[in-house]
């Protein structure tokens, strides 16, 4: 097996084990981690009202008791003992009932008591992941932001030394051109024909009959002054 097959089997193994990106797994957790936060607030709402109901109910029983009571005893003070008797069945009926609310509102309101410690412990762990989260959050894009500084060093290194060489390789031209040029111009005075060696002696032949026009005319001046 080829070393490049062996890398691509070696890479294609950890994505496997690892997560692409670890910090979205940890943002899935911590919300999956709210969302038991969230559902054990609803189960110790649900939980108060119910204790807030059997509170209202032993309430009601006890005044209920009372008002039996009460209708008993008048009923005894008008030498009605039947009456006396119903309103104190009804009352004593009335109170058991209130004990039984208030012993259901004991175990109610300790159920709520320790379902509000379970859920300020969740609460206070849910914080603290949150914080560590954004910990994790910061710490991950200053990496990534170093290695992509990092990545874009090295991209302008490599650009600085190609474009160096790019430079190398046009001054070589250039010298190359100018020695060419240099040469061109060494053998065109080398060789009479040429059109720059034809230029030069038009040049001379012209400078020539131009000192030649001159002498005569200062002579033409010279004898028709004198």
């Amino acid at each position: 097996m080829s070393i490049g097959r062996r890398l691509a089997r070696l890479v294609r193994a950890e994505r496997r084990v690892r997560p692409d990106d670890p910090v979205r797994a940890v943002e899935a957790a911590h919300a999956r981690q709210e969302e038991l936060v969230d559902a054990a607030r609803r189960s110790v709402a649900d939980v108060a009202v119910h204790r807030r109901r059997t509170e209202i109910l032993a309430e009601r029983a006890a005044a209920e008791a009372g008002r039996a009571a009460d209708l008993a005893a008048a009923a005894v003070a008008a030498g009605d003992d039947g009456a006396a008797r119903e309103y104190l069945r009804s009352s004593l009926a009335a109170e058991e009932r209130h004990r039984t609310l208030q012993d259901r509102y004991a175990a109610l309101d300790a159920q709520v008591r320790e379902l509000e410690r379970t859920l300020g412990g969740l609460e206070s762990r849910t914080e603290q992941a949150a914080r560590h989260l954004d910990d994790l959050r910061a710490d991950h894009d200053a990496a990534r932001a170093s290695l992509g500084m990092r990545d874009a060093a090295a991209l302008a290194g490599r650009q600085a030394a190609e474009a160096a060489l790019a430079a190398d390789h046009a001054e070589d031209e250039i010298r190359r051109l100018r020695a060419r040029a240099v040469g061109h111009a060494e053998l065109a005075w080398s060789d009479p024909g040429s059109a720059q060696v034809r230029e030069a002696f038009d040049r001379l032949e012209t400078g020539l009959t131009a000192e030649r026009e001159l002498e005569r005319l200062k002579e033409r001046r010279a004898i028709e002054g004198g």
